[in-house]
């Protein structure tokens, strides 16, 4: 009898383990299943927050352009590569612009701008006002309508700027060639406008990008390289009208000789100091 007791015991113990297994299973199946929803429920996902597509174009072309400002008037420019002499290891920072931006000033007031994130949600990356210097005018030109800034011993900040990377001297325009113009138009932030070279000359070209009031001085890109390849300094009349789609910039080999001078007389200058 006991004999027979055991041997039950040991089924019933057996039968209990398989079934405990099979639920176990069941339910494990059952986790890892996914929810069916009802057809008429709806999941709504927060977007992911992606990536400027433009930050390239904000690096490259918004970021080294800055605004100039005079008693009688406001203009645009652009910081271009330090020069590789002495100065550079002071921290010395140019900007190019129009001769007739600057006048007959000896120093002008330059506007940075920078990205802020703050004050926006979600986070949103806005170019803003971050500072204001004192530039001295280093040297004009007003055959060529150019003039060279100069801020001696700023802030780090301000000292490893962006700067505008400049075309070969012999870059090739063309006509319908892309271009981009980046300026403080009315005085404003700096702002990008598109359009085409449409007229190639040896001193001036024209461009079809809106060039307004403020945007003197400021720079003209290569759209596909964003590399600098002009200064914006005026626009056709039309009677008394602006033609804004009609305006000429100092191209870049002008630009280079411009530099070239400046170098020569910075040069003398430091050999007779």
């Amino acid at each position: 009898m006991n004999h027979r007791l055991h041997g039950l015991n040991r089924l019933t113990r057996i039968i209990l383990i398989l079934v405990i297994g099979i639920t176990a299973i069941g339910v494990t199946a059952w986790i890892t299943k996914p929810m069916e929803l009802p057809s008429d429920v709806i999941i709504i996902r927060p977007l992911p927050i992606e990536d400027n597509p433009y930050q390239k174009e904000y690096d490259e072309m918004l970021s080294p352009c800055v605004r100039i400002e005079t008693l009688t008037g406001v203009g645009s420019g652009v910081i271009i590569p330090h020069r590789k002499d002495a100065k550079d290891a002071k921290g010395y920072v140019y900007i190019l612009t129009a001769g007739h931006v600057v006048g007959n000033y000896a120093n002008v007031d330059v506007t940075f701008y920078s990205y802020s994130k703050e004050g926006t949600n979600p986070p949103e990356r806005l170019f803003s006002w971050a500072g204001t210097l004192n530039a001295s005018v280093v040297m004009t030109d007003t055959a060529k309508d150019l003039a060279l800034l100069e801020i001696r011993n700023p802030k780090s900040e301000i000292r490893n700027w962006a700067t505008a990377k400049l075309a070969p001297r012999n870059y090739q325009p063309y006509l319908f060639s892309p271009v981009w113009v980046v300026g403080c138009s009315l005085g404003l932030n700096p702002r990008p406008s598109s359009g085409c070279i449409s007229v190639i000359g040896g001193f001036s070209w024209e461009i079809s990008a809106p060039v307004l009031p403020g945007n003197s001085g400021g720079p003209v890109y290569d759209a596909g390289t964003h590399e600098l390849i002009g200064i914006a300094v005026w626009v056709r009349l039309y009677g008394d009208q602006l033609v804004t789609t009609m305006a000429g910039i100092v191209p870049i080999n002008v630009i280079y000789e411009f530099l070239e001078a400046f170098n020569r007389k910075d040069a003398k200058a430091l050999s007779n100091s």
